[in-house]
């Protein structure tokens, strides 16, 4: 019997959190879910995730400091981060891997595609992140924009 994976999404949008927990659902994973940093940080604690989904700036969170905090945790070192922010720099982008996330996608992002990328970090095995980074493929458009739009996989 497979295990059931389990992805807390640390979202402020409400919008966005129901459009992704629906998607998720749908594909067979448990969601948790916070619209805060402190939040996400104790439900992570809590339960067993497997992938943690979040905006790279959360309220009541400081800023960019729920990446780096997980990493902290003992438990939750092998647990897999994806950033998904409407932040595009650069600096950003850097930080967010720097401090220990596998992926960083920017928004808006079609459903579909955070779908493709979170399953496939999810049901990862204990890959290095540059390993995870070259398994996920780039649409074409994302090939076309890769290098300037600040997606980085």
């Amino acid at each position: 019997m497979q295990q059931q994976r389990t992805i807390l999404l640390a979202e402020p949008d409400a919008r966005l959190l129901d459009a992704w927990r629906t998607g998720l659902t749908g594909m067979g994973f448990v969601v948790r879910e916070s619209t805060d940093g402190h939040g996400a940080l104790r439900a992570a604690l809590r339960s067993e995730i497997n992938l943690l989904i979040t905006e790279l700036y959360l309220p009541s969170g400081g800023e960019r400091c729920l990446v780096r905090a997980a990493r902290r945790e003992p438990g939750l070192k092998r647990v897999k981060i994806l950033v998904v922010s409407d932040h595009a720099s650069a600096d950003d982008r850097h930080w967010a891997l720097t401090a220990g996330a596998d992926a960083y996608l920017i928004k808006p992002i079609r459903l579909g595609r955070l779908l493709q990328v979170a399953a496939r970090l999810a049901t990862s095995r204990q890959q290095s992140r540059g390993e995870l980074r070259a398994s996920l493929p780039l649409e074409h458009a994302e090939l076309a924009s890769h290098s300037t739009n600040g997606e980085s996989l």
